[in-house]
């Protein structure tokens, strides 16, 4: 059997506060290959966005890998020291957070942002960078990329800016981006703009996404498999359509119920209109 892209086994992480040990992420496990779409789906707190950031290993302080493994081709990132992760995040893995306008750093112009990464993972200096930058912001869409590039964070809009991001977490190419809840803060128009360009990038480069949301329907017609997680669990994994059709545990089943069903308001709307006629 050929080594999966990224492969988490028996993840455990933990927070050690004043009052003791958090256990955040409880045994979780699941592989990706390239070109793949996980989706990880859970209430707040269910401890998805932890399994993310012991993936990239970028947890606070008081967080830390208690047992477990995490393996991209067949290498256990957990053995890695913090100059080998750095050298890691931006060419081989990268990110893209909720809310771009708290991960965007707002004193430097987006161009500068976008040269760090490429000056720091490839040997594209000065001006190459410069025009490696312009031409990423041009590939997610941004129209008139040479004036942005010049531009800072607040004055673009909040789909500009998660297109920024998404522009920078695959600027390098890497072999996987993890995506924490990218179209949370965005409204539904900019949300499905998001959705497909991240599946475009996918596409391009043979990526493989991890894709985290506590909205079990945006993953029906965009992921291929779903983990369900809750209270630092899995308690459920499969295809897509296994999830949908066949759902094994209540807590999904649940979620399943809790989406809101567009036919039903539709012919309820209908309904209203009938009665004031």
């Amino acid at each position: 059997m050929s080594e999966h892209l990224l492969s988490v086994q028996d993840l455990h992480t933990s927070f050690f506060t004043d009052s003791g040990e958090v256990h955040a992420v409880n045994g979780v496990s699941f592989n990706l290959d390239p070109g793949e779409v996980l989706g990880i789906v859970g209430e707040s707190g269910s401890g998805k966005s932890v399994t993310a950031y012991s993936i990239m290993q970028i947890l606070a302080d008081t967080g830390r890998i208690t047992s477990g493994h995490i393996l991209y081709k067949g290498q256990d990132l957990t053995t890695w020291d913090a100059r080998q992760m750095s050298g890691f995040r931006g060419k081989c893995c990268s990110i893209v957070f909720q809310d771009p306008m708290t991960s965007l750093n707002p004193v430097f112009t987006i161009g500068n942002q976008l040269r760090e990464a490429i000056e720091l993972h490839t040997d594209r200096k000065g001006k190459a960078s410069l025009a490696r930058a312009i031409e990423m912001l041009e590939l997610v869409g941004i129209n008139e990329p040479q004036k942005r590039v010049k531009q800072y964070p607040h004055e673009l809009s909040g789909g500009m800016r998660q297109r920024v991001m998404i522009a920078m977490g695959t600027i390098c190419r890497p072999g996987y981006l993890l995506c924490d809840e990218p179209t949370t803060a965005l409204d539904v128009t900019t949300q499905k703009g998001i959705i497909e360009l991240i599946r475009c990038m996918k596409d391009e480069h043979d990526m493989g996404i991890v894709f985290i949301t506590h909205d079990l329907k945006l993953l029906k017609n965009f992921a291929d498999k779903v983990i369900v997680m809750c209270r630092g669990r899995v308690v459920e994994s499969g295809t897509v359509e296994e999830i949908f059709t066949s759902p094994r545990d209540e807590y999904t089943r649940g979620l399943i119920a809790a989406i809101p069903d567009r036919s039903r308001r539709i012919a309820g709307a209908q309904d209203v209109r009938m009665d004031t006629i």
